[in-house]
């Protein structure tokens, strides 16, 4: 698709509204098929699921709710990783997130319901990184590294508030897909401003902590044909 092309249906597609909006959510827990269709028949589409915890560990709820996502409906399945700056090791804290994933035998863009498309690096929490920025920066592309060289495909979380206390007027991810947060609860980019070398954002979760079908849920949101999970 020519990059005119892309920006063509960029363009119709916020023209249509929300009719053409693409609306997903991320999770936490555990979260049951059952508790997935109840989400893809409120008009969700796509689930983000965590699977590397703050605690420097994967977190065992994982594989149980990607394969759940995709048995209940979804038509996008990603997991995203909250690293653990702290305990260093990036490369180490991305190899056994692939490992348990692999012992549940998920694999990235293998066949659902034992598959994801991205993996999104949660970057946030100041308190949660070093004060140096430098050792935060060299922290992240440790992750970039590690995930690019088993071939996923990457994408960040993050917002203004949360990048540039972490890493300041750092660049280096903004060759990768954004997904940002700004809980104002609209389904548009209008409120996006520049940071971190994006310029445009892929993603955007605009409300969080919503109860939903049974279990704890954020909302987000793109227009349609402006991201691909898989591509």
């Amino acid at each position: 698709v020519s990059a005119m092309l892309a920006a063509l249906l960029v363009v119709c597609a916020l023209a249509a509204g929300p009719a053409l909006a693409t609306i997903g959510v991320d999770v936490s827990q555990a979260t049951s098929s059952s508790a997935f269709s109840c989400l893809k028949r409120a008009g969700y589409t796509f689930a983000v699921v965590r699977c590397f915890e703050s605690a420097n560990r994967p977190d065992p709820a994982c594989p149980g709710s990607v394969m759940a996502a995709w048995n209940g409906g979804m038509a996008h399945v990603d997991i995203y990783m909250f690293p653990s700056p702290s305990a260093g090791n990036p490369s180490g804290q991305v190899d056994r997130l692939l490992s348990a994933l692999s012992n549940a035998g998920i694999h990235p863009n293998g066949a659902p319901p034992k598959s994801f498309g991205m993996l999104w690096l949660d970057i946030e929490g100041p308190q949660y990184w070093s004060k140096s920025q430098a050792t935060n920066r060299a922290f992240f592309e440790g992750l970039v590294s590690t995930a690019r060289s088993h071939s996923l495909r990457l994408g960040v979380y993050t917002s203004a508030s949360q990048w540039e206390p972490i890493m300041g007027a750092y660049t280096g991810g903004s060759s990768l897909p954004l997904w940002y947060a700004h809980y104002d609860g609209s389904q548009s980019f209008s409120d996006f401003r520049a940071f971190g070398g994006w310029s445009h954002p892929a993603i955007k979760q605009y409300r969080g902590d919503v109860s939903a079908c049974g279990t704890g849920i954020d909302e987000s949101w793109y227009p349609a044909f402006s991201f691909n999970h898989t591509a």
